[in-house]
């Protein structure tokens, strides 16, 4: 029988059975087919510049950045938002909400993005207005506050102040095992377990050094609850911020309908599927919480950064640092940037998760960028540095 199968349907046969086997190997294989989607990120990242809208009259450079992401930071949707110094707001966007791109709905100005540690800037701003009304101050401690600070095994845990939680000086090592509750190192202790304040060692003497902590900024957020009444954080914050109003919306650990879909894959062994299972987002609501979309994030941080001092701008004047260097010098809420002293400043404050970036960014005479990214550089900080830096470049030519 095999004599009279003539050679080409042979050929036929032996290519249907390698493509068969093609196919059974990458759906069995789901790393591999993992792999082999992030082979297409060029491709897909032309169709998404290709799709890129903005409002009447934006400057050019806000879809200039929305390209460099694209192209370069693995974002394939993107928002920014640009009020000037005159409350003019320009906005662009580009890219695609679901994760095929020409298959989904073109990213518009309303589609949703979690803004991740941006969320900061909400729990800052509020202990800053309970500063403000005289509700506590800077060098109040967190043990008179949280109660169930009694008789820790580290006698510094009593010294915490709520000034050194703002500027990430608490002693909580985000490195160490106590230091971040994020990503599931050691026995979780905010919000559910502050108890567990007892039993901890800081990894270093409060307001010796800075350790960015997100442990820090959900203690922060407890505080807020226990100044209001009990109530939960996530309800003092939507009705002092008037979430009603605006997209603004705590995240769960499922994708909203109105959200963009975020380019992560696992690619490695870490277990985190999605970015929806990977965090418990009740324990990160003060921390990591929010989401929105960029023209919201750029008129509530406008709002903001124009409060009375002390702001989500002021920068502690006990705490020596170098402005000139972008990621050095952590203020209450944002960390400013001042190449020289003649030069303009302009305080940023960013976040990421899987898949995902958020930054914002504030000029000194109130311009404020707001930038939405559903994708990482593969470079991390080096990647978002270079965007950093090209926002700093265009307000600084605005003053």
């Amino acid at each position: 029988m095999l004599k009279n199968i003539k050679r080409n349907d042979f050929l036929i046969i032996v290519g249907l059975l390698l493509i068969a086997l093609v196919f059974v190997y990458y759906y069995v294989n789901s790393l591999a087919r993992n792999k082999l989607w992030l082979k297409t990120y060029l491709v897909r990242a032309e169709l998404s510049v290709q799709k890129t809208n903005c409002s009447d009259d934006s400057p050019t450079w806000l879809a200039d950045i929305l390209n460099h992401q694209t192209r370069h930071n693995n974002a394939p949707a993107n928002q920014i938002a640009y009020i000037d110094q005159q409350d003019n707001l320009h906005h662009c966007e580009n890219g695609y909400v679901g994760q095929y791109p020409l298959l989904s709905d073109p990213t518009t100005q309303q589609t949703r993005f979690r803004y991740a540690s941006v969320t900061k800037l909400w729990t800052a701003d509020t202990i800053l207005l309970l500063i403000k009304e005289g509700k506590l101050s800077l060098d109040t401690k967190l043990s008179d506050i949280i109660t169930e600070i009694d008789k820790p095994k580290d006698p510094n845990v009593n010294e915490i102040t709520i000034r050194e939680l703002l500027l990430h000086r608490a002693g909580f090592d985000r490195y160490s095992m106590f230091g971040q509750d994020m990503f599931g190192i050691g026995k979780p202790i905010c919000p559910d377990n502050l108890q567990g304040l007892n039993d901890i060692k800081l990894g270093f003497i409060p307001d010796s050094k800075t350790s960015y902590s997100n442990l820090g900024y959900c203690l922060l957020g407890e505080v807020i609850s226990r100044l209001n009444d009990d109530r939960s954080y996530k309800n003092v914050i939507a009705q002092q911020y008037n979430f009603a109003n605006s997209t603004l919306q705590f995240v769960s650990d499922a994708a909203l309908p109105d959200e963009v879909s975020y380019n992560y894959v696992e690619t490695g062994l870490t277990g985190h599927a999605n970015i929806y299972t990977a965090f418990n987002y009740d324990g990160l609501a003060s921390a990591a919480g929010l989401s929105g979309n960029a023209i919201d994030l750029a008129k509530q941080v406008k709002a903001m950064a124009a409060k009375p001092a002390p702001n989500i701008l002021s920068v502690d004047s006990k705490v020596a640092c170098d402005k000139a260097q972008i990621q050095e010098c952590y203020g209450y809420a944002m960390i400013p940037y001042q190449p020289d002293d003649q030069a303009t400043t302009v305080y940023f404050r960013d976040g990421s998760l899987l898949g995902l970036s958020s930054l914002a960014a504030v000029d000194d005479r109130g311009g404020v960028v707001a930038l939405l990214s559903n994708g990482t550089p593969s470079n991390g900080a080096q990647g978002n540095n270079k965007v950093k830096m090209m926002i700093y470049q265009h307000l600084a030519a605005a003053q």
